[in-house]
This record gives structure tokens, sequence and C-alpha cells, in this order.
């Protein structure tokens, strides 16, 4: 494993893989590099994976502040000087996706290929929403310190169904511990100032000249395909998978072997 340090922080990253076409990977919440290790089965032999430990997951530390697009775009360029590389691609899964947007958007020139999974960054959830609105903010930072009153919502919702039940299953596993629930708090606020807004991402990804991708399951109910379609849709030039899979289920080598099968 190896680290682009800064006075700010550390971002670590493993390579996996040994092809000569060069793939920039970003995991979601709670993961870390490893999740992509098992891509190498289907992708290593045309890819060198540099699979990255998002801030606050996995080795990669920083300081409790926002990350800009300029701090994002600093430490991508000392990535890049380090490994000698010249051109790439991206591929970011839920919360990743947010940094694979970012990458490319910040050196389109260099990107050969996007690839989104189920993509933060393009549709916000409602939880993201409420997690990162500055008038409703601290209730919400009140609500994940206090897991008493984090369960009264739930029930709330579980109750007059506001989101999903699924949706608020998943927030019962991922916010089941302490840890967790800062880790999403800052997450959320701290990568914030990566996202792009609508006009933005249809205006950039429109000038953009690499070729897109974003996989999408049908059964997901954090990342819906219906809510995410039509916001694409005006981007131009994404090509679509929609698979019959659940929101974590969308990581899986299944998702690694349709990569491949499409560039065979």
């Amino acid at each position: 494993m190896t680290s682009i340090q800064t006075d700010n922080g550390q971002l670590f990253y493993f390579k996996f893989g040994d092809g000569d076409k060069i793939l920039l990977a970003f995991h979601g919440f709670g993961q870390d590099n490893k999740i992509f290790q098992d891509w190498t089965k289907e992708l290593g032999k045309e890819y060198t994976i540099y699979s990255f430990d998002l801030f606050y997951h996995g080795k990669s530390t920083r300081v409790y502040n926002s990350l800009s697009k300029n701090d994002w775009k600093f430490y991508l360029e000392q990535f890049l000087a380090t490994e000698k590389i010249t051109e790439f691609s991206v591929i970011g899964f839920s919360l990743g996706g947010r940094f694979a947007i970012a990458s490319a958007l910040t050196f389109p020139k260099k990107t050969k290929e996007i690839t989104l999974i189920a993509p933060d960054g393009v549709f916000l959830t409602i939880w993201f929403k409420l997690a990162t609105t500055p008038i409703i903010r601290l209730l919400f930072k009140h609500l994940l310190l206090n897991p008493s009153a984090l369960d009264g919502l739930i029930a709330f919702n579980d109750k007059y169904r506001i989101v999903s039940p699924y949706l608020g299953n998943f927030v019962r596993k991922e916010l089941g511990d302490a840890a967790n629930r800062k880790r999403v708090y800052i997450s959320w606020n701290h990568f914030k100032p990566l996202g792009y807004s609508k006009k933005q991402l249809a205006s950039l990804f429109n000038q953009a000249e690499f070729k897109r991708r974003i996989i999408l399951g049908s059964k997901d109910h954090i990342i819906k395909p219906e809510k995410i379609l039509p916001i694409i849709r005006k981007m131009g030039g994404f090509e679509v998978d929609v698979l019959p899979l659940k929101h974590h289920q969308l990581i899986k080598q299944e998702v690694a072997k349709l990569i491949r099968d499409k560039h065979s």
C-alpha cells in the first residue's frame, strides 16, 4: 500500500492487476480499497487498478474540514506524478461516485472513461440533504450523536413511510455504532464541496470527450434508477445498464464481468 501525504492528511491506495490500462477505483461508504481486489479476476489482465481508501475509511486520514475541488486536484496531481500516469479511467461506487466524477471532471483530457455504479454526487438522497443542509444540519448531527433520538426518527419513518423500509433498514445497519455515525456525518459534510449542481454536471459532461457509463440496480432503494436516469439523460452520452440487483450487490464480480465484456 502506498500513500500521498500532505500537511492535511494521507491518501492511501493499493495496486491490483497488471494490465496496460489504468483504472482509478473509489469505494462506497464503510468500505475500503479491498472491495475491488476480487475485480482483478475479471479486469486484472486489461487494467492496473489503483484502489483508494477514501478519507476517514481504511487507512486514509485527513483533518476534519471540507475537501474542496482544489484540495482533491492537489492529491490527484501528486498521485499521477508519483505513479507516472498520463491517462486513466475512473470508477466509483456509491459514495465513491462523488470522487470519480470530481476526478474525471478535474482532468477531462487525461480521462479515457468513467463508470458510475449507483453513484452519489448525481442524485442526492434525503439523508444526504438532511445531513448537509445548513438549517437542519445541527439537528441531524444531534440525531447521529444520540442513538435514542435516531431510533425515534427511524420508528417515525417505519410508521409513516417517509422513505422506504429498505432504506430505513440500511440506515439502521450503517449507523448502528458511534464510529459509523460520526463517519457518515463527517464524510457527507466534508465531501459535499466535491459535488456539482445538476446544471454544472450537464454542461461539463456534454463538453467532455471521454466515454461514460452508469450501472444501476433495479432493486436499489437508495439510488433508484427512476430518480437518477432523468438527470443522467440530460448529461448526454451515458451508456446505461440496469441490473436486477440491490445497492450493496452492485460491487460484486458480476459487475466487473459486465465491464470486461463491454470492452471485449
